[in-house]
């Protein structure tokens, strides 16, 4: 919420006045009232019922916009609708791999990394005119390495200097496939100073708990409940191991660590080939593939080698930066209009 927050107020200074549609309830609205930002909100009786939804309809009117951007499945089908009725051209961001029938009337589509752009040209969309790619902007500032909250967090948790934390995060759920993590930390030697590290909470928690027993890690690895301040945690961390087996959107996740300073080590797939260039500020390997992922710990752990990935990190995150997406979002909105006339 607050790095596209931020990108629409960036989006303001280069003569986009924006107005906002959500959800009622919820703390978005809130957020965009408070940042100054015109906010509409409307709860749709049926959100895959579009001919329903004359609210929307209505707003659209009060708003007269010169575009329609939509972000999500149901704002996709939902402003499509309008749009094709009011006659009002759509852009649609895809966050994911949706099925093509969300966006059958959208006129623009906008992956958020290569692997979604080229799912969307495999949809064929009839009405799409244009497709491009523009990453989601990332906060790298407010990521940045505390190094006093470092060292506190780690001292709390027994960690020695010199010792190395590798860290996983996210939801505890199959795709994810951090049992290949728990699987990769059972091949590396014991005497090696690491801490291992799994925060978060899904309904694969006690699977994955009972698979640390069964190998005989569970004195290695420490789970840890889900945090609401993602940042110590990242800052405590020297590697950030990103293990899904299926591929990622675009990953806020890796992005974040790799704008706090921990080396990220992430399957070869998906966004994340936009993101992580392999020996340069990162390590891949591929999906399942144990023995890369232990070895790419290892090699990670090594001081020069990771300080160099470390810092090119954080300087590929402070390039996703909201100037840099929002010139290229004006440049999107001034060609979808050329489009029209």
């Amino acid at each position: 919420m607050a790095p596209w927050i931020q990108l629409l107020k960036e989006l303001e200074k280069r003569g986009v006045q924006n107005s906002v549609l959500c959800r009622e309830g919820g703390t978005l609205s809130q957020e965009l009232a408070k940042s100054g930002i015109d906010v509409f909100t409307y709860t749709p009786p049926a959100q895959w019922l579009p001919v329903f939804t004359s609210g929307i309809g209505k707003i659209v009117d009060r708003a007269k916009p010169d575009l329609i951007h939509t972000r999500l499945s149901s704002a996709a089908y939902l402003g499509g609708y309008w749009g094709r009725k009011k006659n009002i051209p759509v852009i649609s961001t895809f966050d994911k791999y949706p099925k093509a029938k969300y966006y059958e009337n959208s006129d623009v589509l906008i992956g958020c990394s290569s692997a979604v752009t080229a799912h969307i040209k495999k949809l064929k969309l009839p009405r799409a005119r244009l497709i491009a790619t523009i990453l989601n902007p990332v906060l790298s500032k407010y990521y940045t390495r505390d190094w006093s909250a470092r060292q506190k967090c780690r001292q709390s948790l027994g960690v020695k200097p010199g010792e190395c934390v590798v860290l996983g995060m996210g939801r505890l759920v199959g795709w994810k496939a951090w049992d290949d993590f728990l699987r990769a930390i059972a091949l590396i030697p014991e005497r090696g100073g690491y801490h291992f590290w799994l925060v978060g909470s899904g309904n694969e928690e006690k699977k994955l708990k009972n698979l640390s027993a069964k190998l005989g890690i569970q004195n290695r690895i420490r789970f840890f409940p889900f945090a609401a301040d993602v940042r110590p945690w990242l800052w405590a961390a020297d590697l950030f191991v990103q293990s899904s087996k299926e591929p990622e959107g675009f990953s806020l996740m890796l992005i974040e660590a790799m704008a706090a300073g921990a080396v990220p080590i992430a399957t070869n797939i998906g966004g994340t080939l936009d993101i992580v260039k392999d020996g340069v500020n990162g390590l891949l390997f591929s999906p399942s593939d144990i023995r890369t992922l232990s070895a790419a710990i290892l090699r990670a752990n090594h001081e020069e080698a990771r300080a160099s990935m470390a810092l090119n990190a954080q300087r590929s995150a402070a390039d996703i930066n909201v100037g840099r997406i929002s010139e290229e979002t004006v440049d999107i909105y001034n060609k979808t209009l050329q489009l029209k006339r």
